[in-house]
Parts: structure tokens; C-alpha cells; sequence
């Protein structure tokens, strides 16, 4: 078969890379040696290897993997010291590398250290691999030299990792025909940033439209849960940004497949991702991923009339509740510290705020910070008013309705109108509505939900949201 004159890639300059390194976490982790095979016309011209002091011990896991040791690498140059012959070995080629995500992510940020940019095309020979060789249960490097008979020196040392990408692309020339192996690399450089266990299928699958996406590892389980009001363009944000920021580097590395659940609109999203995090208490979210227990700063009278501040842990709250919790937090330190700069931003007494335990006036009345209502010096009227009014932007809004709410989202475009039915505050009740057809109504039990409630509020007491509000007629 005649394969034909390859125009893309493998006609233009190209580079394998391997790098070795001291662990998996680039941000904080260094390159401990690099090897730069440039190819032109299909031919090696040039060539680059050199292990790299990284300036502290290498692990022993590390060495156990390479043979590298921190006394093999005492002696090398800095990165700083091969950054630029190594920047010039790749000037105006492709990046090549075995899951290029890794190799590309230290590289860039060792060449960030010394002030110098680094944005080249690339290529994953892992997904290349995949699309050419779809047969092969395997993909790994190991699986790749095994299946295909290349040689080697020595395993996990940076030139020979990279040697054998040279000889993985120059099989492929003689394997597949030009238009077959054009398609396929092409496929690659428009897409460089797809993690290596994902497809162009999974990602074109993805609607456009208002959501929640789910990252799974290769069990099924949550790695993130995120929202959006496009769901394609947010998943493609993440993989992006993955070799600037370290937790997207981890989730591009790990997610095996995606969920999506479409939404009527921007408040289903936000309510149902909240849920989704609660429930599945995916790896990487950590904002929404609240535990069981609330803290409640509570309020209640002394035998002279005074406010008193309670620290209360709660596991549910009740509607009835509402009137005595002064805030809610998710950590108790949270709530210590938010309570000492209201005290002292406020002139509050810390021993009716629950901060001390003296016996007559507090510390802060001795330095003038309390105006005395610890020991009657203040009015329980004057004091009382001035706490309340400290905590009128934490307290649980009163419920401003008669009874059970419908919140709907009015999303132009959408032929969905979904609605939450809402009482005090808590959800206790969904109604989908798909043009057509009659309303399906979905009941709840009534649980109230910190998070849902700052949501819902933000929606319902916004200006110019597109939220419809109407009485629920049970």
C-alpha cells in the first residue's frame, strides 16, 4: 500500500520528551532529568539528555523507580543552567510525549521558575496509540514496547523513554497510510488538553445547555461535581487550566468518564450540584462538601434581661429554631472567630457572648473595649439592640410568605419551566413540566439546608432574576 507523503506533523520538527522526576505533584515538584530528541523530515538531527540538580534529596521511592540518586544528581547543572539549550532543541516543533499532560506540566513549571514562558503544540502518544492501535487492551509505554518489540538501555531513564517515541512514530509511518495517520495526529494538536482516559465522543456529548457535570475515576466513583450554564464549554475549562492549577492537574489525570444531568435553568443547577455534593462527597470539592453538624451561634435571656450567646451544635434545624439562631456556620473555629471580631468590632461583651468565664466584669470592661453590661453598667434595652443589630445580616431570614411557595426559573429558550416547591425555607417538593405535557409533581420531606437556603434566598430577594413566584395550592 502506497502510505503516501505525510503533511502534517511528521513532516514538520518535532520533539520527544521524557522527563524524570522527584514525585507527582509539579507544583511543588522538580525535574531531575530530561531528555530532548528533535526529529526533521523524519530523521533525529539533534539531541538532548542531562540530569538536573533539583536543589533537594531525591525520595527513595524515586530511585528505587529510576536508579537515580540524590549523589547522581549533585553534581549536575540546575534547570536554570539548560533551560535555554533546552528551550532551543524545541523551538518551533511539537511537544511529544507519553501522556503529555505530565511531562509538559513539570517542564512548564520549571520553566515558569526562571521566568520564561513555554506554550507548545502537543501531541500524547497515549492517545495516539489509542486511535491507532484501538485492538491493544494497553496503552502504557511498557505495553507499547512489548507489543511492538522496541529497544531499549535502560527503563524510566529520560533518553530512553523518549527513544522509543521516535520509534513509535516512525512504526506508525510505515503501518498506516497518510490520510489515516494525518487524521489521527491532527486529532491530537486541535486537542491537546483531552486527559488520556477520555474521547472526543464523551465531550461532544455534552450538552450546552444550563447543569451539572460529575468527574468519575476509573471505579465509578465522584472525583468533582461541578455547574454550569454550559455544561461542554465548563468541562473543557477545567482541562485548560489543568498544568496552571494542581488540583485540575489531578482531576485531568484521574477522570475516567463524565455525568451530566441537563437543568431548567441556573437555580436547578446551583440546588442540585449542592445536593449531588452533600450525597456523593466527591474527592476535589471541598467548598460545598459540608459534614452532618451545623454551629449555631443561639440566643437567650439571663435572669437580668441581657442576651446571651450560646454555642450549639446541631444536626438538624427546625423552622421554629429560626427566631434564636443569631448564625450558622460549618466549622465550630469558624464560628469562634467570627464571634470575637463581631464582639470586637461591636462593643459586645465577651462574657455574655459565651467568650469568658469571669466571675465579675469582664476582661474587655477593664480596657474600656465592654461598656458594662456584665455587670448592669449598660442597659439589658441599649445592649441588646446593638447585639441583634450586629447579627442582622447572619440570622435565617423570616419566612416572607403565608404558607408554601412554587419558585419557578424562567430560562428563554427552554421549553422545561421546572419549579421547587418551597416552605420555611426548605425544598419539600419538585414539579417538572415538559411542554405538552401535564405537571409531574414530586414531594419532599421538609429538611431545612443551609446551603439551599443562601441559594434560594439570593434567587428569590434578587432584582431582575428571571424567577417566577406563585402561592402553592395544596
Amino acid at each position: 500500500m502506497d502510505k503516501g507523503q505525510i503533511t502534517t506533523l511528521l513532516d514538520e520538527p518535532y520533539v520527544c520528551v521524557d522527563v524524570e522526576t522527584d514525585g507527582m505533584n509539579y507544583t511543588h515538584g522538580h525535574v531531575i532529568e530530561v531528555a530532548a530528541i528533535r526529529v526533521e523530515g523524519g530523521e533525529i538531527v539533534r539531541e538532548f539528555t542531562t540530569l538536573i540538580n533539583p536543589g533537594v534529596s531525591i525520595p527513595y521511592f524515586i530511585t528505587n523507580l529510576t536508579g537515580i540518586t540524590t549523589n547522581d544528581v549533585q553534581n549536575a547543572p540546575a534547570f536554570a543552567d539548560i533551560a535555554d539549550e533546552l528551550l532551543d532543541i524545541m523551538d518551533g516543533a511539537t511537544f511529544v510525549a507519553h501522556n503529555v499532560r505530565f511531562d509538559y506540566s513539570f517542564l512548564k513549571q520549571e520553566f515558569r521558575r526562571v521566568q520564561i514562558d513555554f506554550e507548545p503544540k502537543q501531541l500524547c502518544t497515549v492517545k495516539l496509540s489509542r486511535i491507532l492501535y484501538p485492538d491493544q487492551t494497553s496503552h502504557k509505554l511498557s505495553s507499547l514496547i512489548d507489543h511492538h518489540g522496541f529497544v531499549y538501555s535502560a527503563r524510566h531513564r529520560a533518553y530512553d523513554d523518549a527513544h522509543i517515541l521516535w520509534q513509535f512514530l516512525t512504526l506508525a509511518q510505515l503501518q498506516f497510510a497518510s490520510d489515516i495517520l494525518n487524521e489521527a495526529i491532527s486529532h491530537q494538536i486541535k486537542r491537546p488538553s483531552l486527559p488520556k482516559h477520555l474521547d472526543i465522543e464523551s465531550i461532544n456529548s455534552l450538552p450546552t445547555s444550563h447543569g451539572v457535570y460529575m468527574f468519575d475515576d476509573e471505579k465509578g466513583m465522584p472525583l468533582y461535581i461541578g455547574k454550569s450554564v454550559n455544561i461542554r464549554r465548563r468541562v473543557l475549562s477545567h482541562f485548560t487550566k489543568d498544568s496552571e492549577e494542581y488540583r485540575e492537574f489531578k482531576i485531568a489525570q484521574s477522570v475516567h468518564a463524565i455525568r451530566f444531568e441537563s437543568t431548567g435553568g441556573e437555580l436547578e443547577a446551583l440546588l442540585r450540584e449542592s445536593h449531588l455534593i452533600k450525597t456523593e462527597q466527591p474527592l476535589y470539592n471541598r467548598r460545598l462538601r459540608r459534614l452532618r453538624t451545623l454551629t449555631a451561634l443561639r440566643q437567650h435571656s439571663n435572669n437580668e434581661g441581657y442576651i446571651t450567646i450560646i454555642n450549639d451544635q446541631l444536626t438538624e434545624v427546625h423552622p421554629e429554631q429560626f427566631s434564636t439562631i443569631l448564625a450558622l456556620y460549618d466549622k465550630r473555629g469558624t464560628a469562634k472567630t467570627s464571634l470575637l471580631t463581631i464582639v470586637k468590632t461591636f462593643d459586645l461583651c465577651p462574657k455574655l457572648c459565651g467568650l469568658e468565664k469571669a466571675k465579675a466584669a469582664c476582661f474587655s470592661y477593664q480596657l474600656g473595649r465592654c461598656k458594662g453590661a456584665c455587670i448592669g453598667k449598660e442597659s439589658p434595652d441599649t445592649y441588646n439592640r446593638r447585639l441583634l443589630l450586629a447579627f442582622e445580616h447572619k440570622r435565617i431570614q423570616s419566612w416572607p410568605y403565608d404558607g408554601p411557595v412554587i419558585v419557578r426559573e424562567i430560562t428563554p429558550g427552554s421549553a422545561r419551566t421546572n419549579g421547587f416547591i418551597v416552605d420555611q425555607w426548605s425544598i419539600i417538593g419538585k414539579i417538572n413540566q415538559e411542554e405538552d405535557f401535564e405537571p409531574v409533581v414530586t414531594h419532599y420531606q421538609a429538611i431545612f439546608d443551609y446551603d439551599a437556603y443562601k441559594i434560594l434566598r439570593s434567587f428569590m430577594t434578587q432584582r431582575g432574576a428571571n424567577i417566577e413566584i406563585t402561592p402553592y395550592i395544596i
